[in-house]
């Protein structure tokens, strides 16, 4: 129970920080990721391949966020490597996912309602919180 509210505070407040500075704290990720290592280690869980493979997901994202010259934000990865250290591979999976989901339907109505170009940039980490917060529910 303690990582889910950790996991779910530290992606809050960087999601509402991404959402009004575009910009990701990657210190503060990095912080919340070496705690979350210290929780799984005390309470075990996910299994160590687990937690490196949920990782790896986001490691995933930094590569891509490189090849693109950070089309995906840099701080987007490190959010998703944290979030592969908490949930594990099958969980991190499914939650980016379900942001990836919830982004395009947002990036879907900003050019259908708002008038938005492709070009138009949105924040991403709220959408991971959002995807967090159903996954719990």
């Amino acid at each position: 129970m303690i990582q889910k509210v950790v996991l779910l505070g530290a992606l809050a407040a960087a999601a509402y920080k991404d959402y009004r500075e575009q910009k990701v704290y990657v210190q503060e990720m990095l912080g919340v990721g070496m705690l979350g290592i210290l929780l799984q280690i005390v309470y075990q869980s996910p299994a160590l391949f687990d937690m490196l493979a949920g990782a790896a997901i986001g490691v995933g994202v930094l590569v891509l966020a490189w090849l693109t010259k950070e089309s995906i934000g840099f701080g987007d990865g490190i959010a998703v490597v944290v979030s592969g250290i908490f949930l594990g591979f099958w969980k991190n999976l499914e939650l980016i996912l379900a942001a990836l989901f919830l982004a395009g339907v947002a990036a879907l109505l900003l050019l259908v309602i708002k008038k938005r170009g492709r070009k138009y940039r949105v924040a991403f980490l709220p959408f991971l919180a959002a995807a967090y917060l159903l996954q719990l529910l």
